[in-house]
């Protein structure tokens, strides 16, 4: 591979914003190199993705806390991948997590959308792709009990080739957690923090369910 052309791909430290579009999304989680499908409907979104585009390609994805217009406080940078315009005028966008951001004050813009001023300066080791280190085979067959549990599946033959990364991130994101859940994985300080806190929330998910299952073969 060219380096010249890679570098122009690469996300450092000065290309973050201090500024960025928000789009709140109840339950959703996004994390540091996760991958993210996103389809784009409302009109003020759609004015937020092409403005998006024809800047810095990034949005942050935050969750709201209530329904109240508040929100939590961490959210995640996405950048923009790829996007396809549908004939019935939605986008269709692929996000891919960059690093975390601590939200500091939001104002609605004249074109509807949220616009944020962001800080990342605690989470740029975000940015750099380590492998962390983890029990693969425990951590695969957790998740792969609790899907089984919400009636979903996983492919262990797919995950087998999934980077440790990868693993920690859009499989996390994928798992059918609760609200409270996602957004304690996401302020996790670190990846080793982050593994303690999936196993404790996978270990947790699967006790509840295995005691509601006892309770009802009582009942």
């Amino acid at each position: 591979m060219d380096e010249n052309i890679k570098k122009l791909f690469e996300i450092n430290p000065k290309d973050i914003p201090t500024s960025i579009p928000i789009f709140p999304l109840d339950n959703v989680l996004l994390l540091p190199f996760g991958k993210l499908p996103l389809n784009i409907f409302e009109e003020r979104y759609i004015k937020m993705t092409f403005d998006s585009l024809t800047s810095h390609r990034m949005i942050g994805i935050i969750q709201p806390k209530n329904n109240n217009n508040e929100l939590f406080q961490m959210g995640c940078i996405g950048k923009i991948t790829s996007y396809i315009e549908t004939s019935d005028y939605r986008l269709v966008l692929n996000l891919e997590g960059l690093c975390r951001f601590a939200l500091n004050e939001r104002n609605i813009t004249p074109r509807g959308y949220y616009q944020a001023s962001i800080s990342c300066n605690d989470y740029l080791n975000d940015l750099q792709d380590v492998e962390p280190h983890i029990d693969r085979i425990n951590l695969i067959q957790k998740y792969s009990n609790f899907f089984k549990m919400k009636k979903l599946e996983i492919d262990k033959e797919v995950l087998s080739e999934t980077s440790n990364q990868q693993i920690l991130s859009t499989l996390t994101m994928l798992a059918p957690f609760n609200k409270i859940d996602k957004q304690a994985i996401l302020e996790s300080p670190n990846i080793h923090e982050r593994v303690n806190t999936i196993n404790s929330i996978l270990d947790l998910n699967t006790f509840q369910v295995v005691s509601n299952n006892n309770s009802n073969q009582l009942n």
